[in-house]
């Protein structure tokens, strides 16, 4: 794998809903277009801020199918964890089918899984022959591994990388400082230029989906040893993040993509749709912050 291909921001791209409750493949390839023409380095397409959980099957397909139609050149990682061995080496196989980059999946989870389990899972999926991201999000799946037992999942044939959702950066910086041939992203949008610090070598964000100039910016900050402009940029991008997490990252998210620009329609149930108040926090308090940096860069 080209380390250097799979640096840098990446969106965790989120999914349009159509009024009919359809994926609205439009709003989808829109939303890409102006994450590709505001520098993003890829997309990380299906996971958790795509509400993956909530689609079908056949609905994940066509999402990776609608990012995939304005990627134009973009690194794209396939994101196919599902409950189900079945659905996730479908799921898999379609993602080669359609030419991503990498496939990426979380740890099995809602099951209290055996580790010997969870390695055999990480092995089927490697054996569909693309580069393979684990996901580590231990607060959403339960599995929380040691250094250990991540470097028998990092050493398996075929996994080229994690994707690290924690605050142990301790763990990361071991993890990344062993294996500086693989990749490592940063996965908590509020703590990027610490995972940056600790050896990512770049970030997979929901926030990323409507600020990818900031992130943009922190990153490339940290890449010239401008750290404490980049640290102010963080802090920034935090103090947006604290608004938006009022309302929950998906649904706080979703809402500000449409004040990016891009019609994205709102989250699925069980989510339920913010109220005017809500919609006018947002903006007030996190979007005129993101433009009030935007006219002074």
């Amino acid at each position: 794998m080209e380390k250097e291909k799979f640096a840098g921001i990446f969106p965790a791209l989120m999914t349009a809903f159509g009024g009919d409750s359809g994926i609205g493949m439009y709003s989808i390839a829109r939303l890409v277009e102006k994450l590709r023409a505001d520098g993003v380095n890829g997309l990380y397409v299906g996971g958790s801020s795509a509400e993956m959980i909530l689609c079908s099957t056949e609905e994940r397909r066509k999402i990776l199918e609608g990012a995939m139609s304005a990627s134009d050149g973009l690194t794209i990682i396939a994101h196919i964890g599902a409950a189900s061995t079945n659905d996730s080496l479908e799921l898999a196989r379609h993602a080669v089918m359609c030419g991503v980059d990498a496939i990426s999946s979380v740890t099995p989870f809602y099951y209290k899984y055996r580790f010997d389990e969870v390695k055999h899972y990480y092995e089927r999926l490697a054996d569909v022959g693309l580069p393979l991201i684990i996901y580590n999000i231990p607060a959403l799946t339960g599995a929380s591994y040691g250094f250990d037992q991540l470097c028998e999942l990092l050493e398996i044939p075929g996994v080229e990388g994690m994707k690290f959702t924690s605050s142990d950066f301790y763990l990361l910086n071991r993890l990344a400082a062993k294996y500086p041939e693989k990749v490592f992203y940063n996965g908590s949008d509020e703590m990027l230029l610490s995972g940056l610090a600790a050896g990512a070598d770049g970030g997979i964000g929901t926030t990323y989906n409507f600020m990818p100039d900031v992130f943009g910016c922190i990153w490339s900050l940290f890449s010239e040893g401008r750290m404490s402009e980049a640290l102010e940029l963080q802090r920034i991008a935090d103090r947006v993040i604290s608004v938006v997490l009022k309302y929950g990252s998906v649904v706080g998210s979703k809402q500000m993509i449409e004040y990016y620009g891009v019609p994205y329609g709102i989250c699925r149930e069980p989510f339920l749709p913010l109220d005017e108040a809500a919609k006018n926090d947002l903006y007030e308090n996190a979007w005129k912050l993101l433009e009030s940096w935007r006219n002074t860069k």
